[in-house]
């Protein structure tokens, strides 16, 4: 063999191993991209997917596709996820839930929604402990959370090569086939056409059977954490330019802490107590977290990190006053400026009886 049919053999031999790899990530789609960025369908509102779905592009992707159907849109982690906007009486919600959201990230995607000349008429963002100690840049090789090409993600010849020119993963080849071949749909992203994450309703079957939790978590050793300066200066800087915005272009905002799970919470609370404060000077915000009714019970969560439909169901009850009758008087307390102290002092003498009681102090 001529070394230049030798070299052109080659070179066919990787062009074909390398249009393999591309056919087959982007036959798979683990992380939906195909979907989201690189499909012609107008209507992408609902889809069932692998748990590696990047909402961070997809679910503005379809706000960019359907930019009249939705004027009010729900921000926060995969704990808003088990929240039915459609249940807000006010707006048109979508919920915009993906994993580890954080406030940069939400006002990115707002400001991107404003210059494409979307109309917003209300936002309600869900804050979590890691919104204070986790930076969006940390997010940027991450296949699950880098940001759509059009707020600030790479562009799509990148993401293309990001996500289809590498060798999938084990764990995305399992998924493919339990999904494809044997049908297998537990744990596994469905969502609806206003953004609610359905998968969790396997689970809530379980719980309503065997009417004791489905997980257990115990905190073992009594040990705070402390937020760092720079993570909680970029989340506030965002926080405090939402509320710019929101001014600007007159729409609601609300703010709310999420209801963690009572043990989850504990090495959090001291330190999320100065941010609570802080937040308070900036704005109103409704805070669900701390020792109370709802949290201290392990039947209202999936698990430590995500609390049931039934717990959204009554943070829409306190925040806008409807549908919920049963909505306990310690769940969901409304923080100002003026009662901020007097908000906190309780909660340390809860958290202090708490960790007492737990023989952790």
């Amino acid at each position: 063999m001529s070394y230049l049919k030798w070299l052109f053999t080659t070179f066919l031999l990787i062009l074909l191993f390398a249009a393999g790899i591309i056919a087959f990530n982007f036959f798979i789609d683990h992380h939906a991209v195909r979907l989201s960025l690189f499909s012609g369908n107008k209507k992408i509102d609902q889809t069932v997917y692998p748990d590696g779905i990047n909402q961070h592009m997809f679910n503005p992707e379809v706000i960019f596709r359907q930019p009249e159907k939705f004027d009010s849109f729900l921000f926060g982690s995969s704990r808003i996820r088990a929240i039915y906007v459609t249940k807000i009486p006010t707006g048109k919600f979508y919920n915009m839930s993906y994993s580890q959201g954080l406030p940069a990230q939400h006002l990115a995607i707002i400001k991107a929604f404003l210059q494409k000349g979307i109309k917003i008429k209300s936002v309600v963002i869900g804050l979590d402990e890691f919104c204070f100690s986790l930076s969006a840049s940390a997010h940027e090789k991450q296949l699950l959370r880098i940001m759509h090409p059009d707020i600030g993600g790479p562009g799509r010849p990148e993401i293309f090569g990001m996500y289809f020119f590498r060798k999938p993963s084990l764990d995305e080849l399992a998924r493919w086939r339990d999904r494809v071949l044997y049908g297998k749909m537990e744990e596994r992203i469905i969502v609806n056409s206003s953004g609610v994450h359905l998968g969790w309703n396997q689970k809530g079957k379980i719980l309503n059977v065997i009417n004791k939790p489905i997980f257990q978590f115990n905190i073992q050793k009594y040990e705070p954490v402390t937020y760092g300066k720079k993570e909680t200066d970029e989340a506030f800087a965002a926080i405090a330019e939402l509320i710019s915005l929101s001014h600007e272009h007159n729409f609601s905002l609300v703010f709310f802490i999420t209801p963690f799970y009572a043990n989850y919470y504990l090495n959090y609370a001291e330190g999320l107590m100065s941010i609570k404060e802080r937040l308070a000077n900036l704005t109103n915000y409704y805070d669900f977290s701390g020792i109370n009714s709802v949290t201290i019970n392990d039947m209202n969560y999936y698990e430590e990190s995500h609390y049931r439909y039934r717990v959204g169901d009554m943070i829409i009850a306190r925040i806008f006053g409807n549908g919920e009758s049963k909505l306990p008087d310690d769940f969901g307390v409304l923080v100002t400026r003026q009662n901020v102290g007097k908000h906190l002092k309780s909660q340390q003498q809860e958290l202090l009886h708490y960790l007492q009681a737990h023989n952790l102090r």
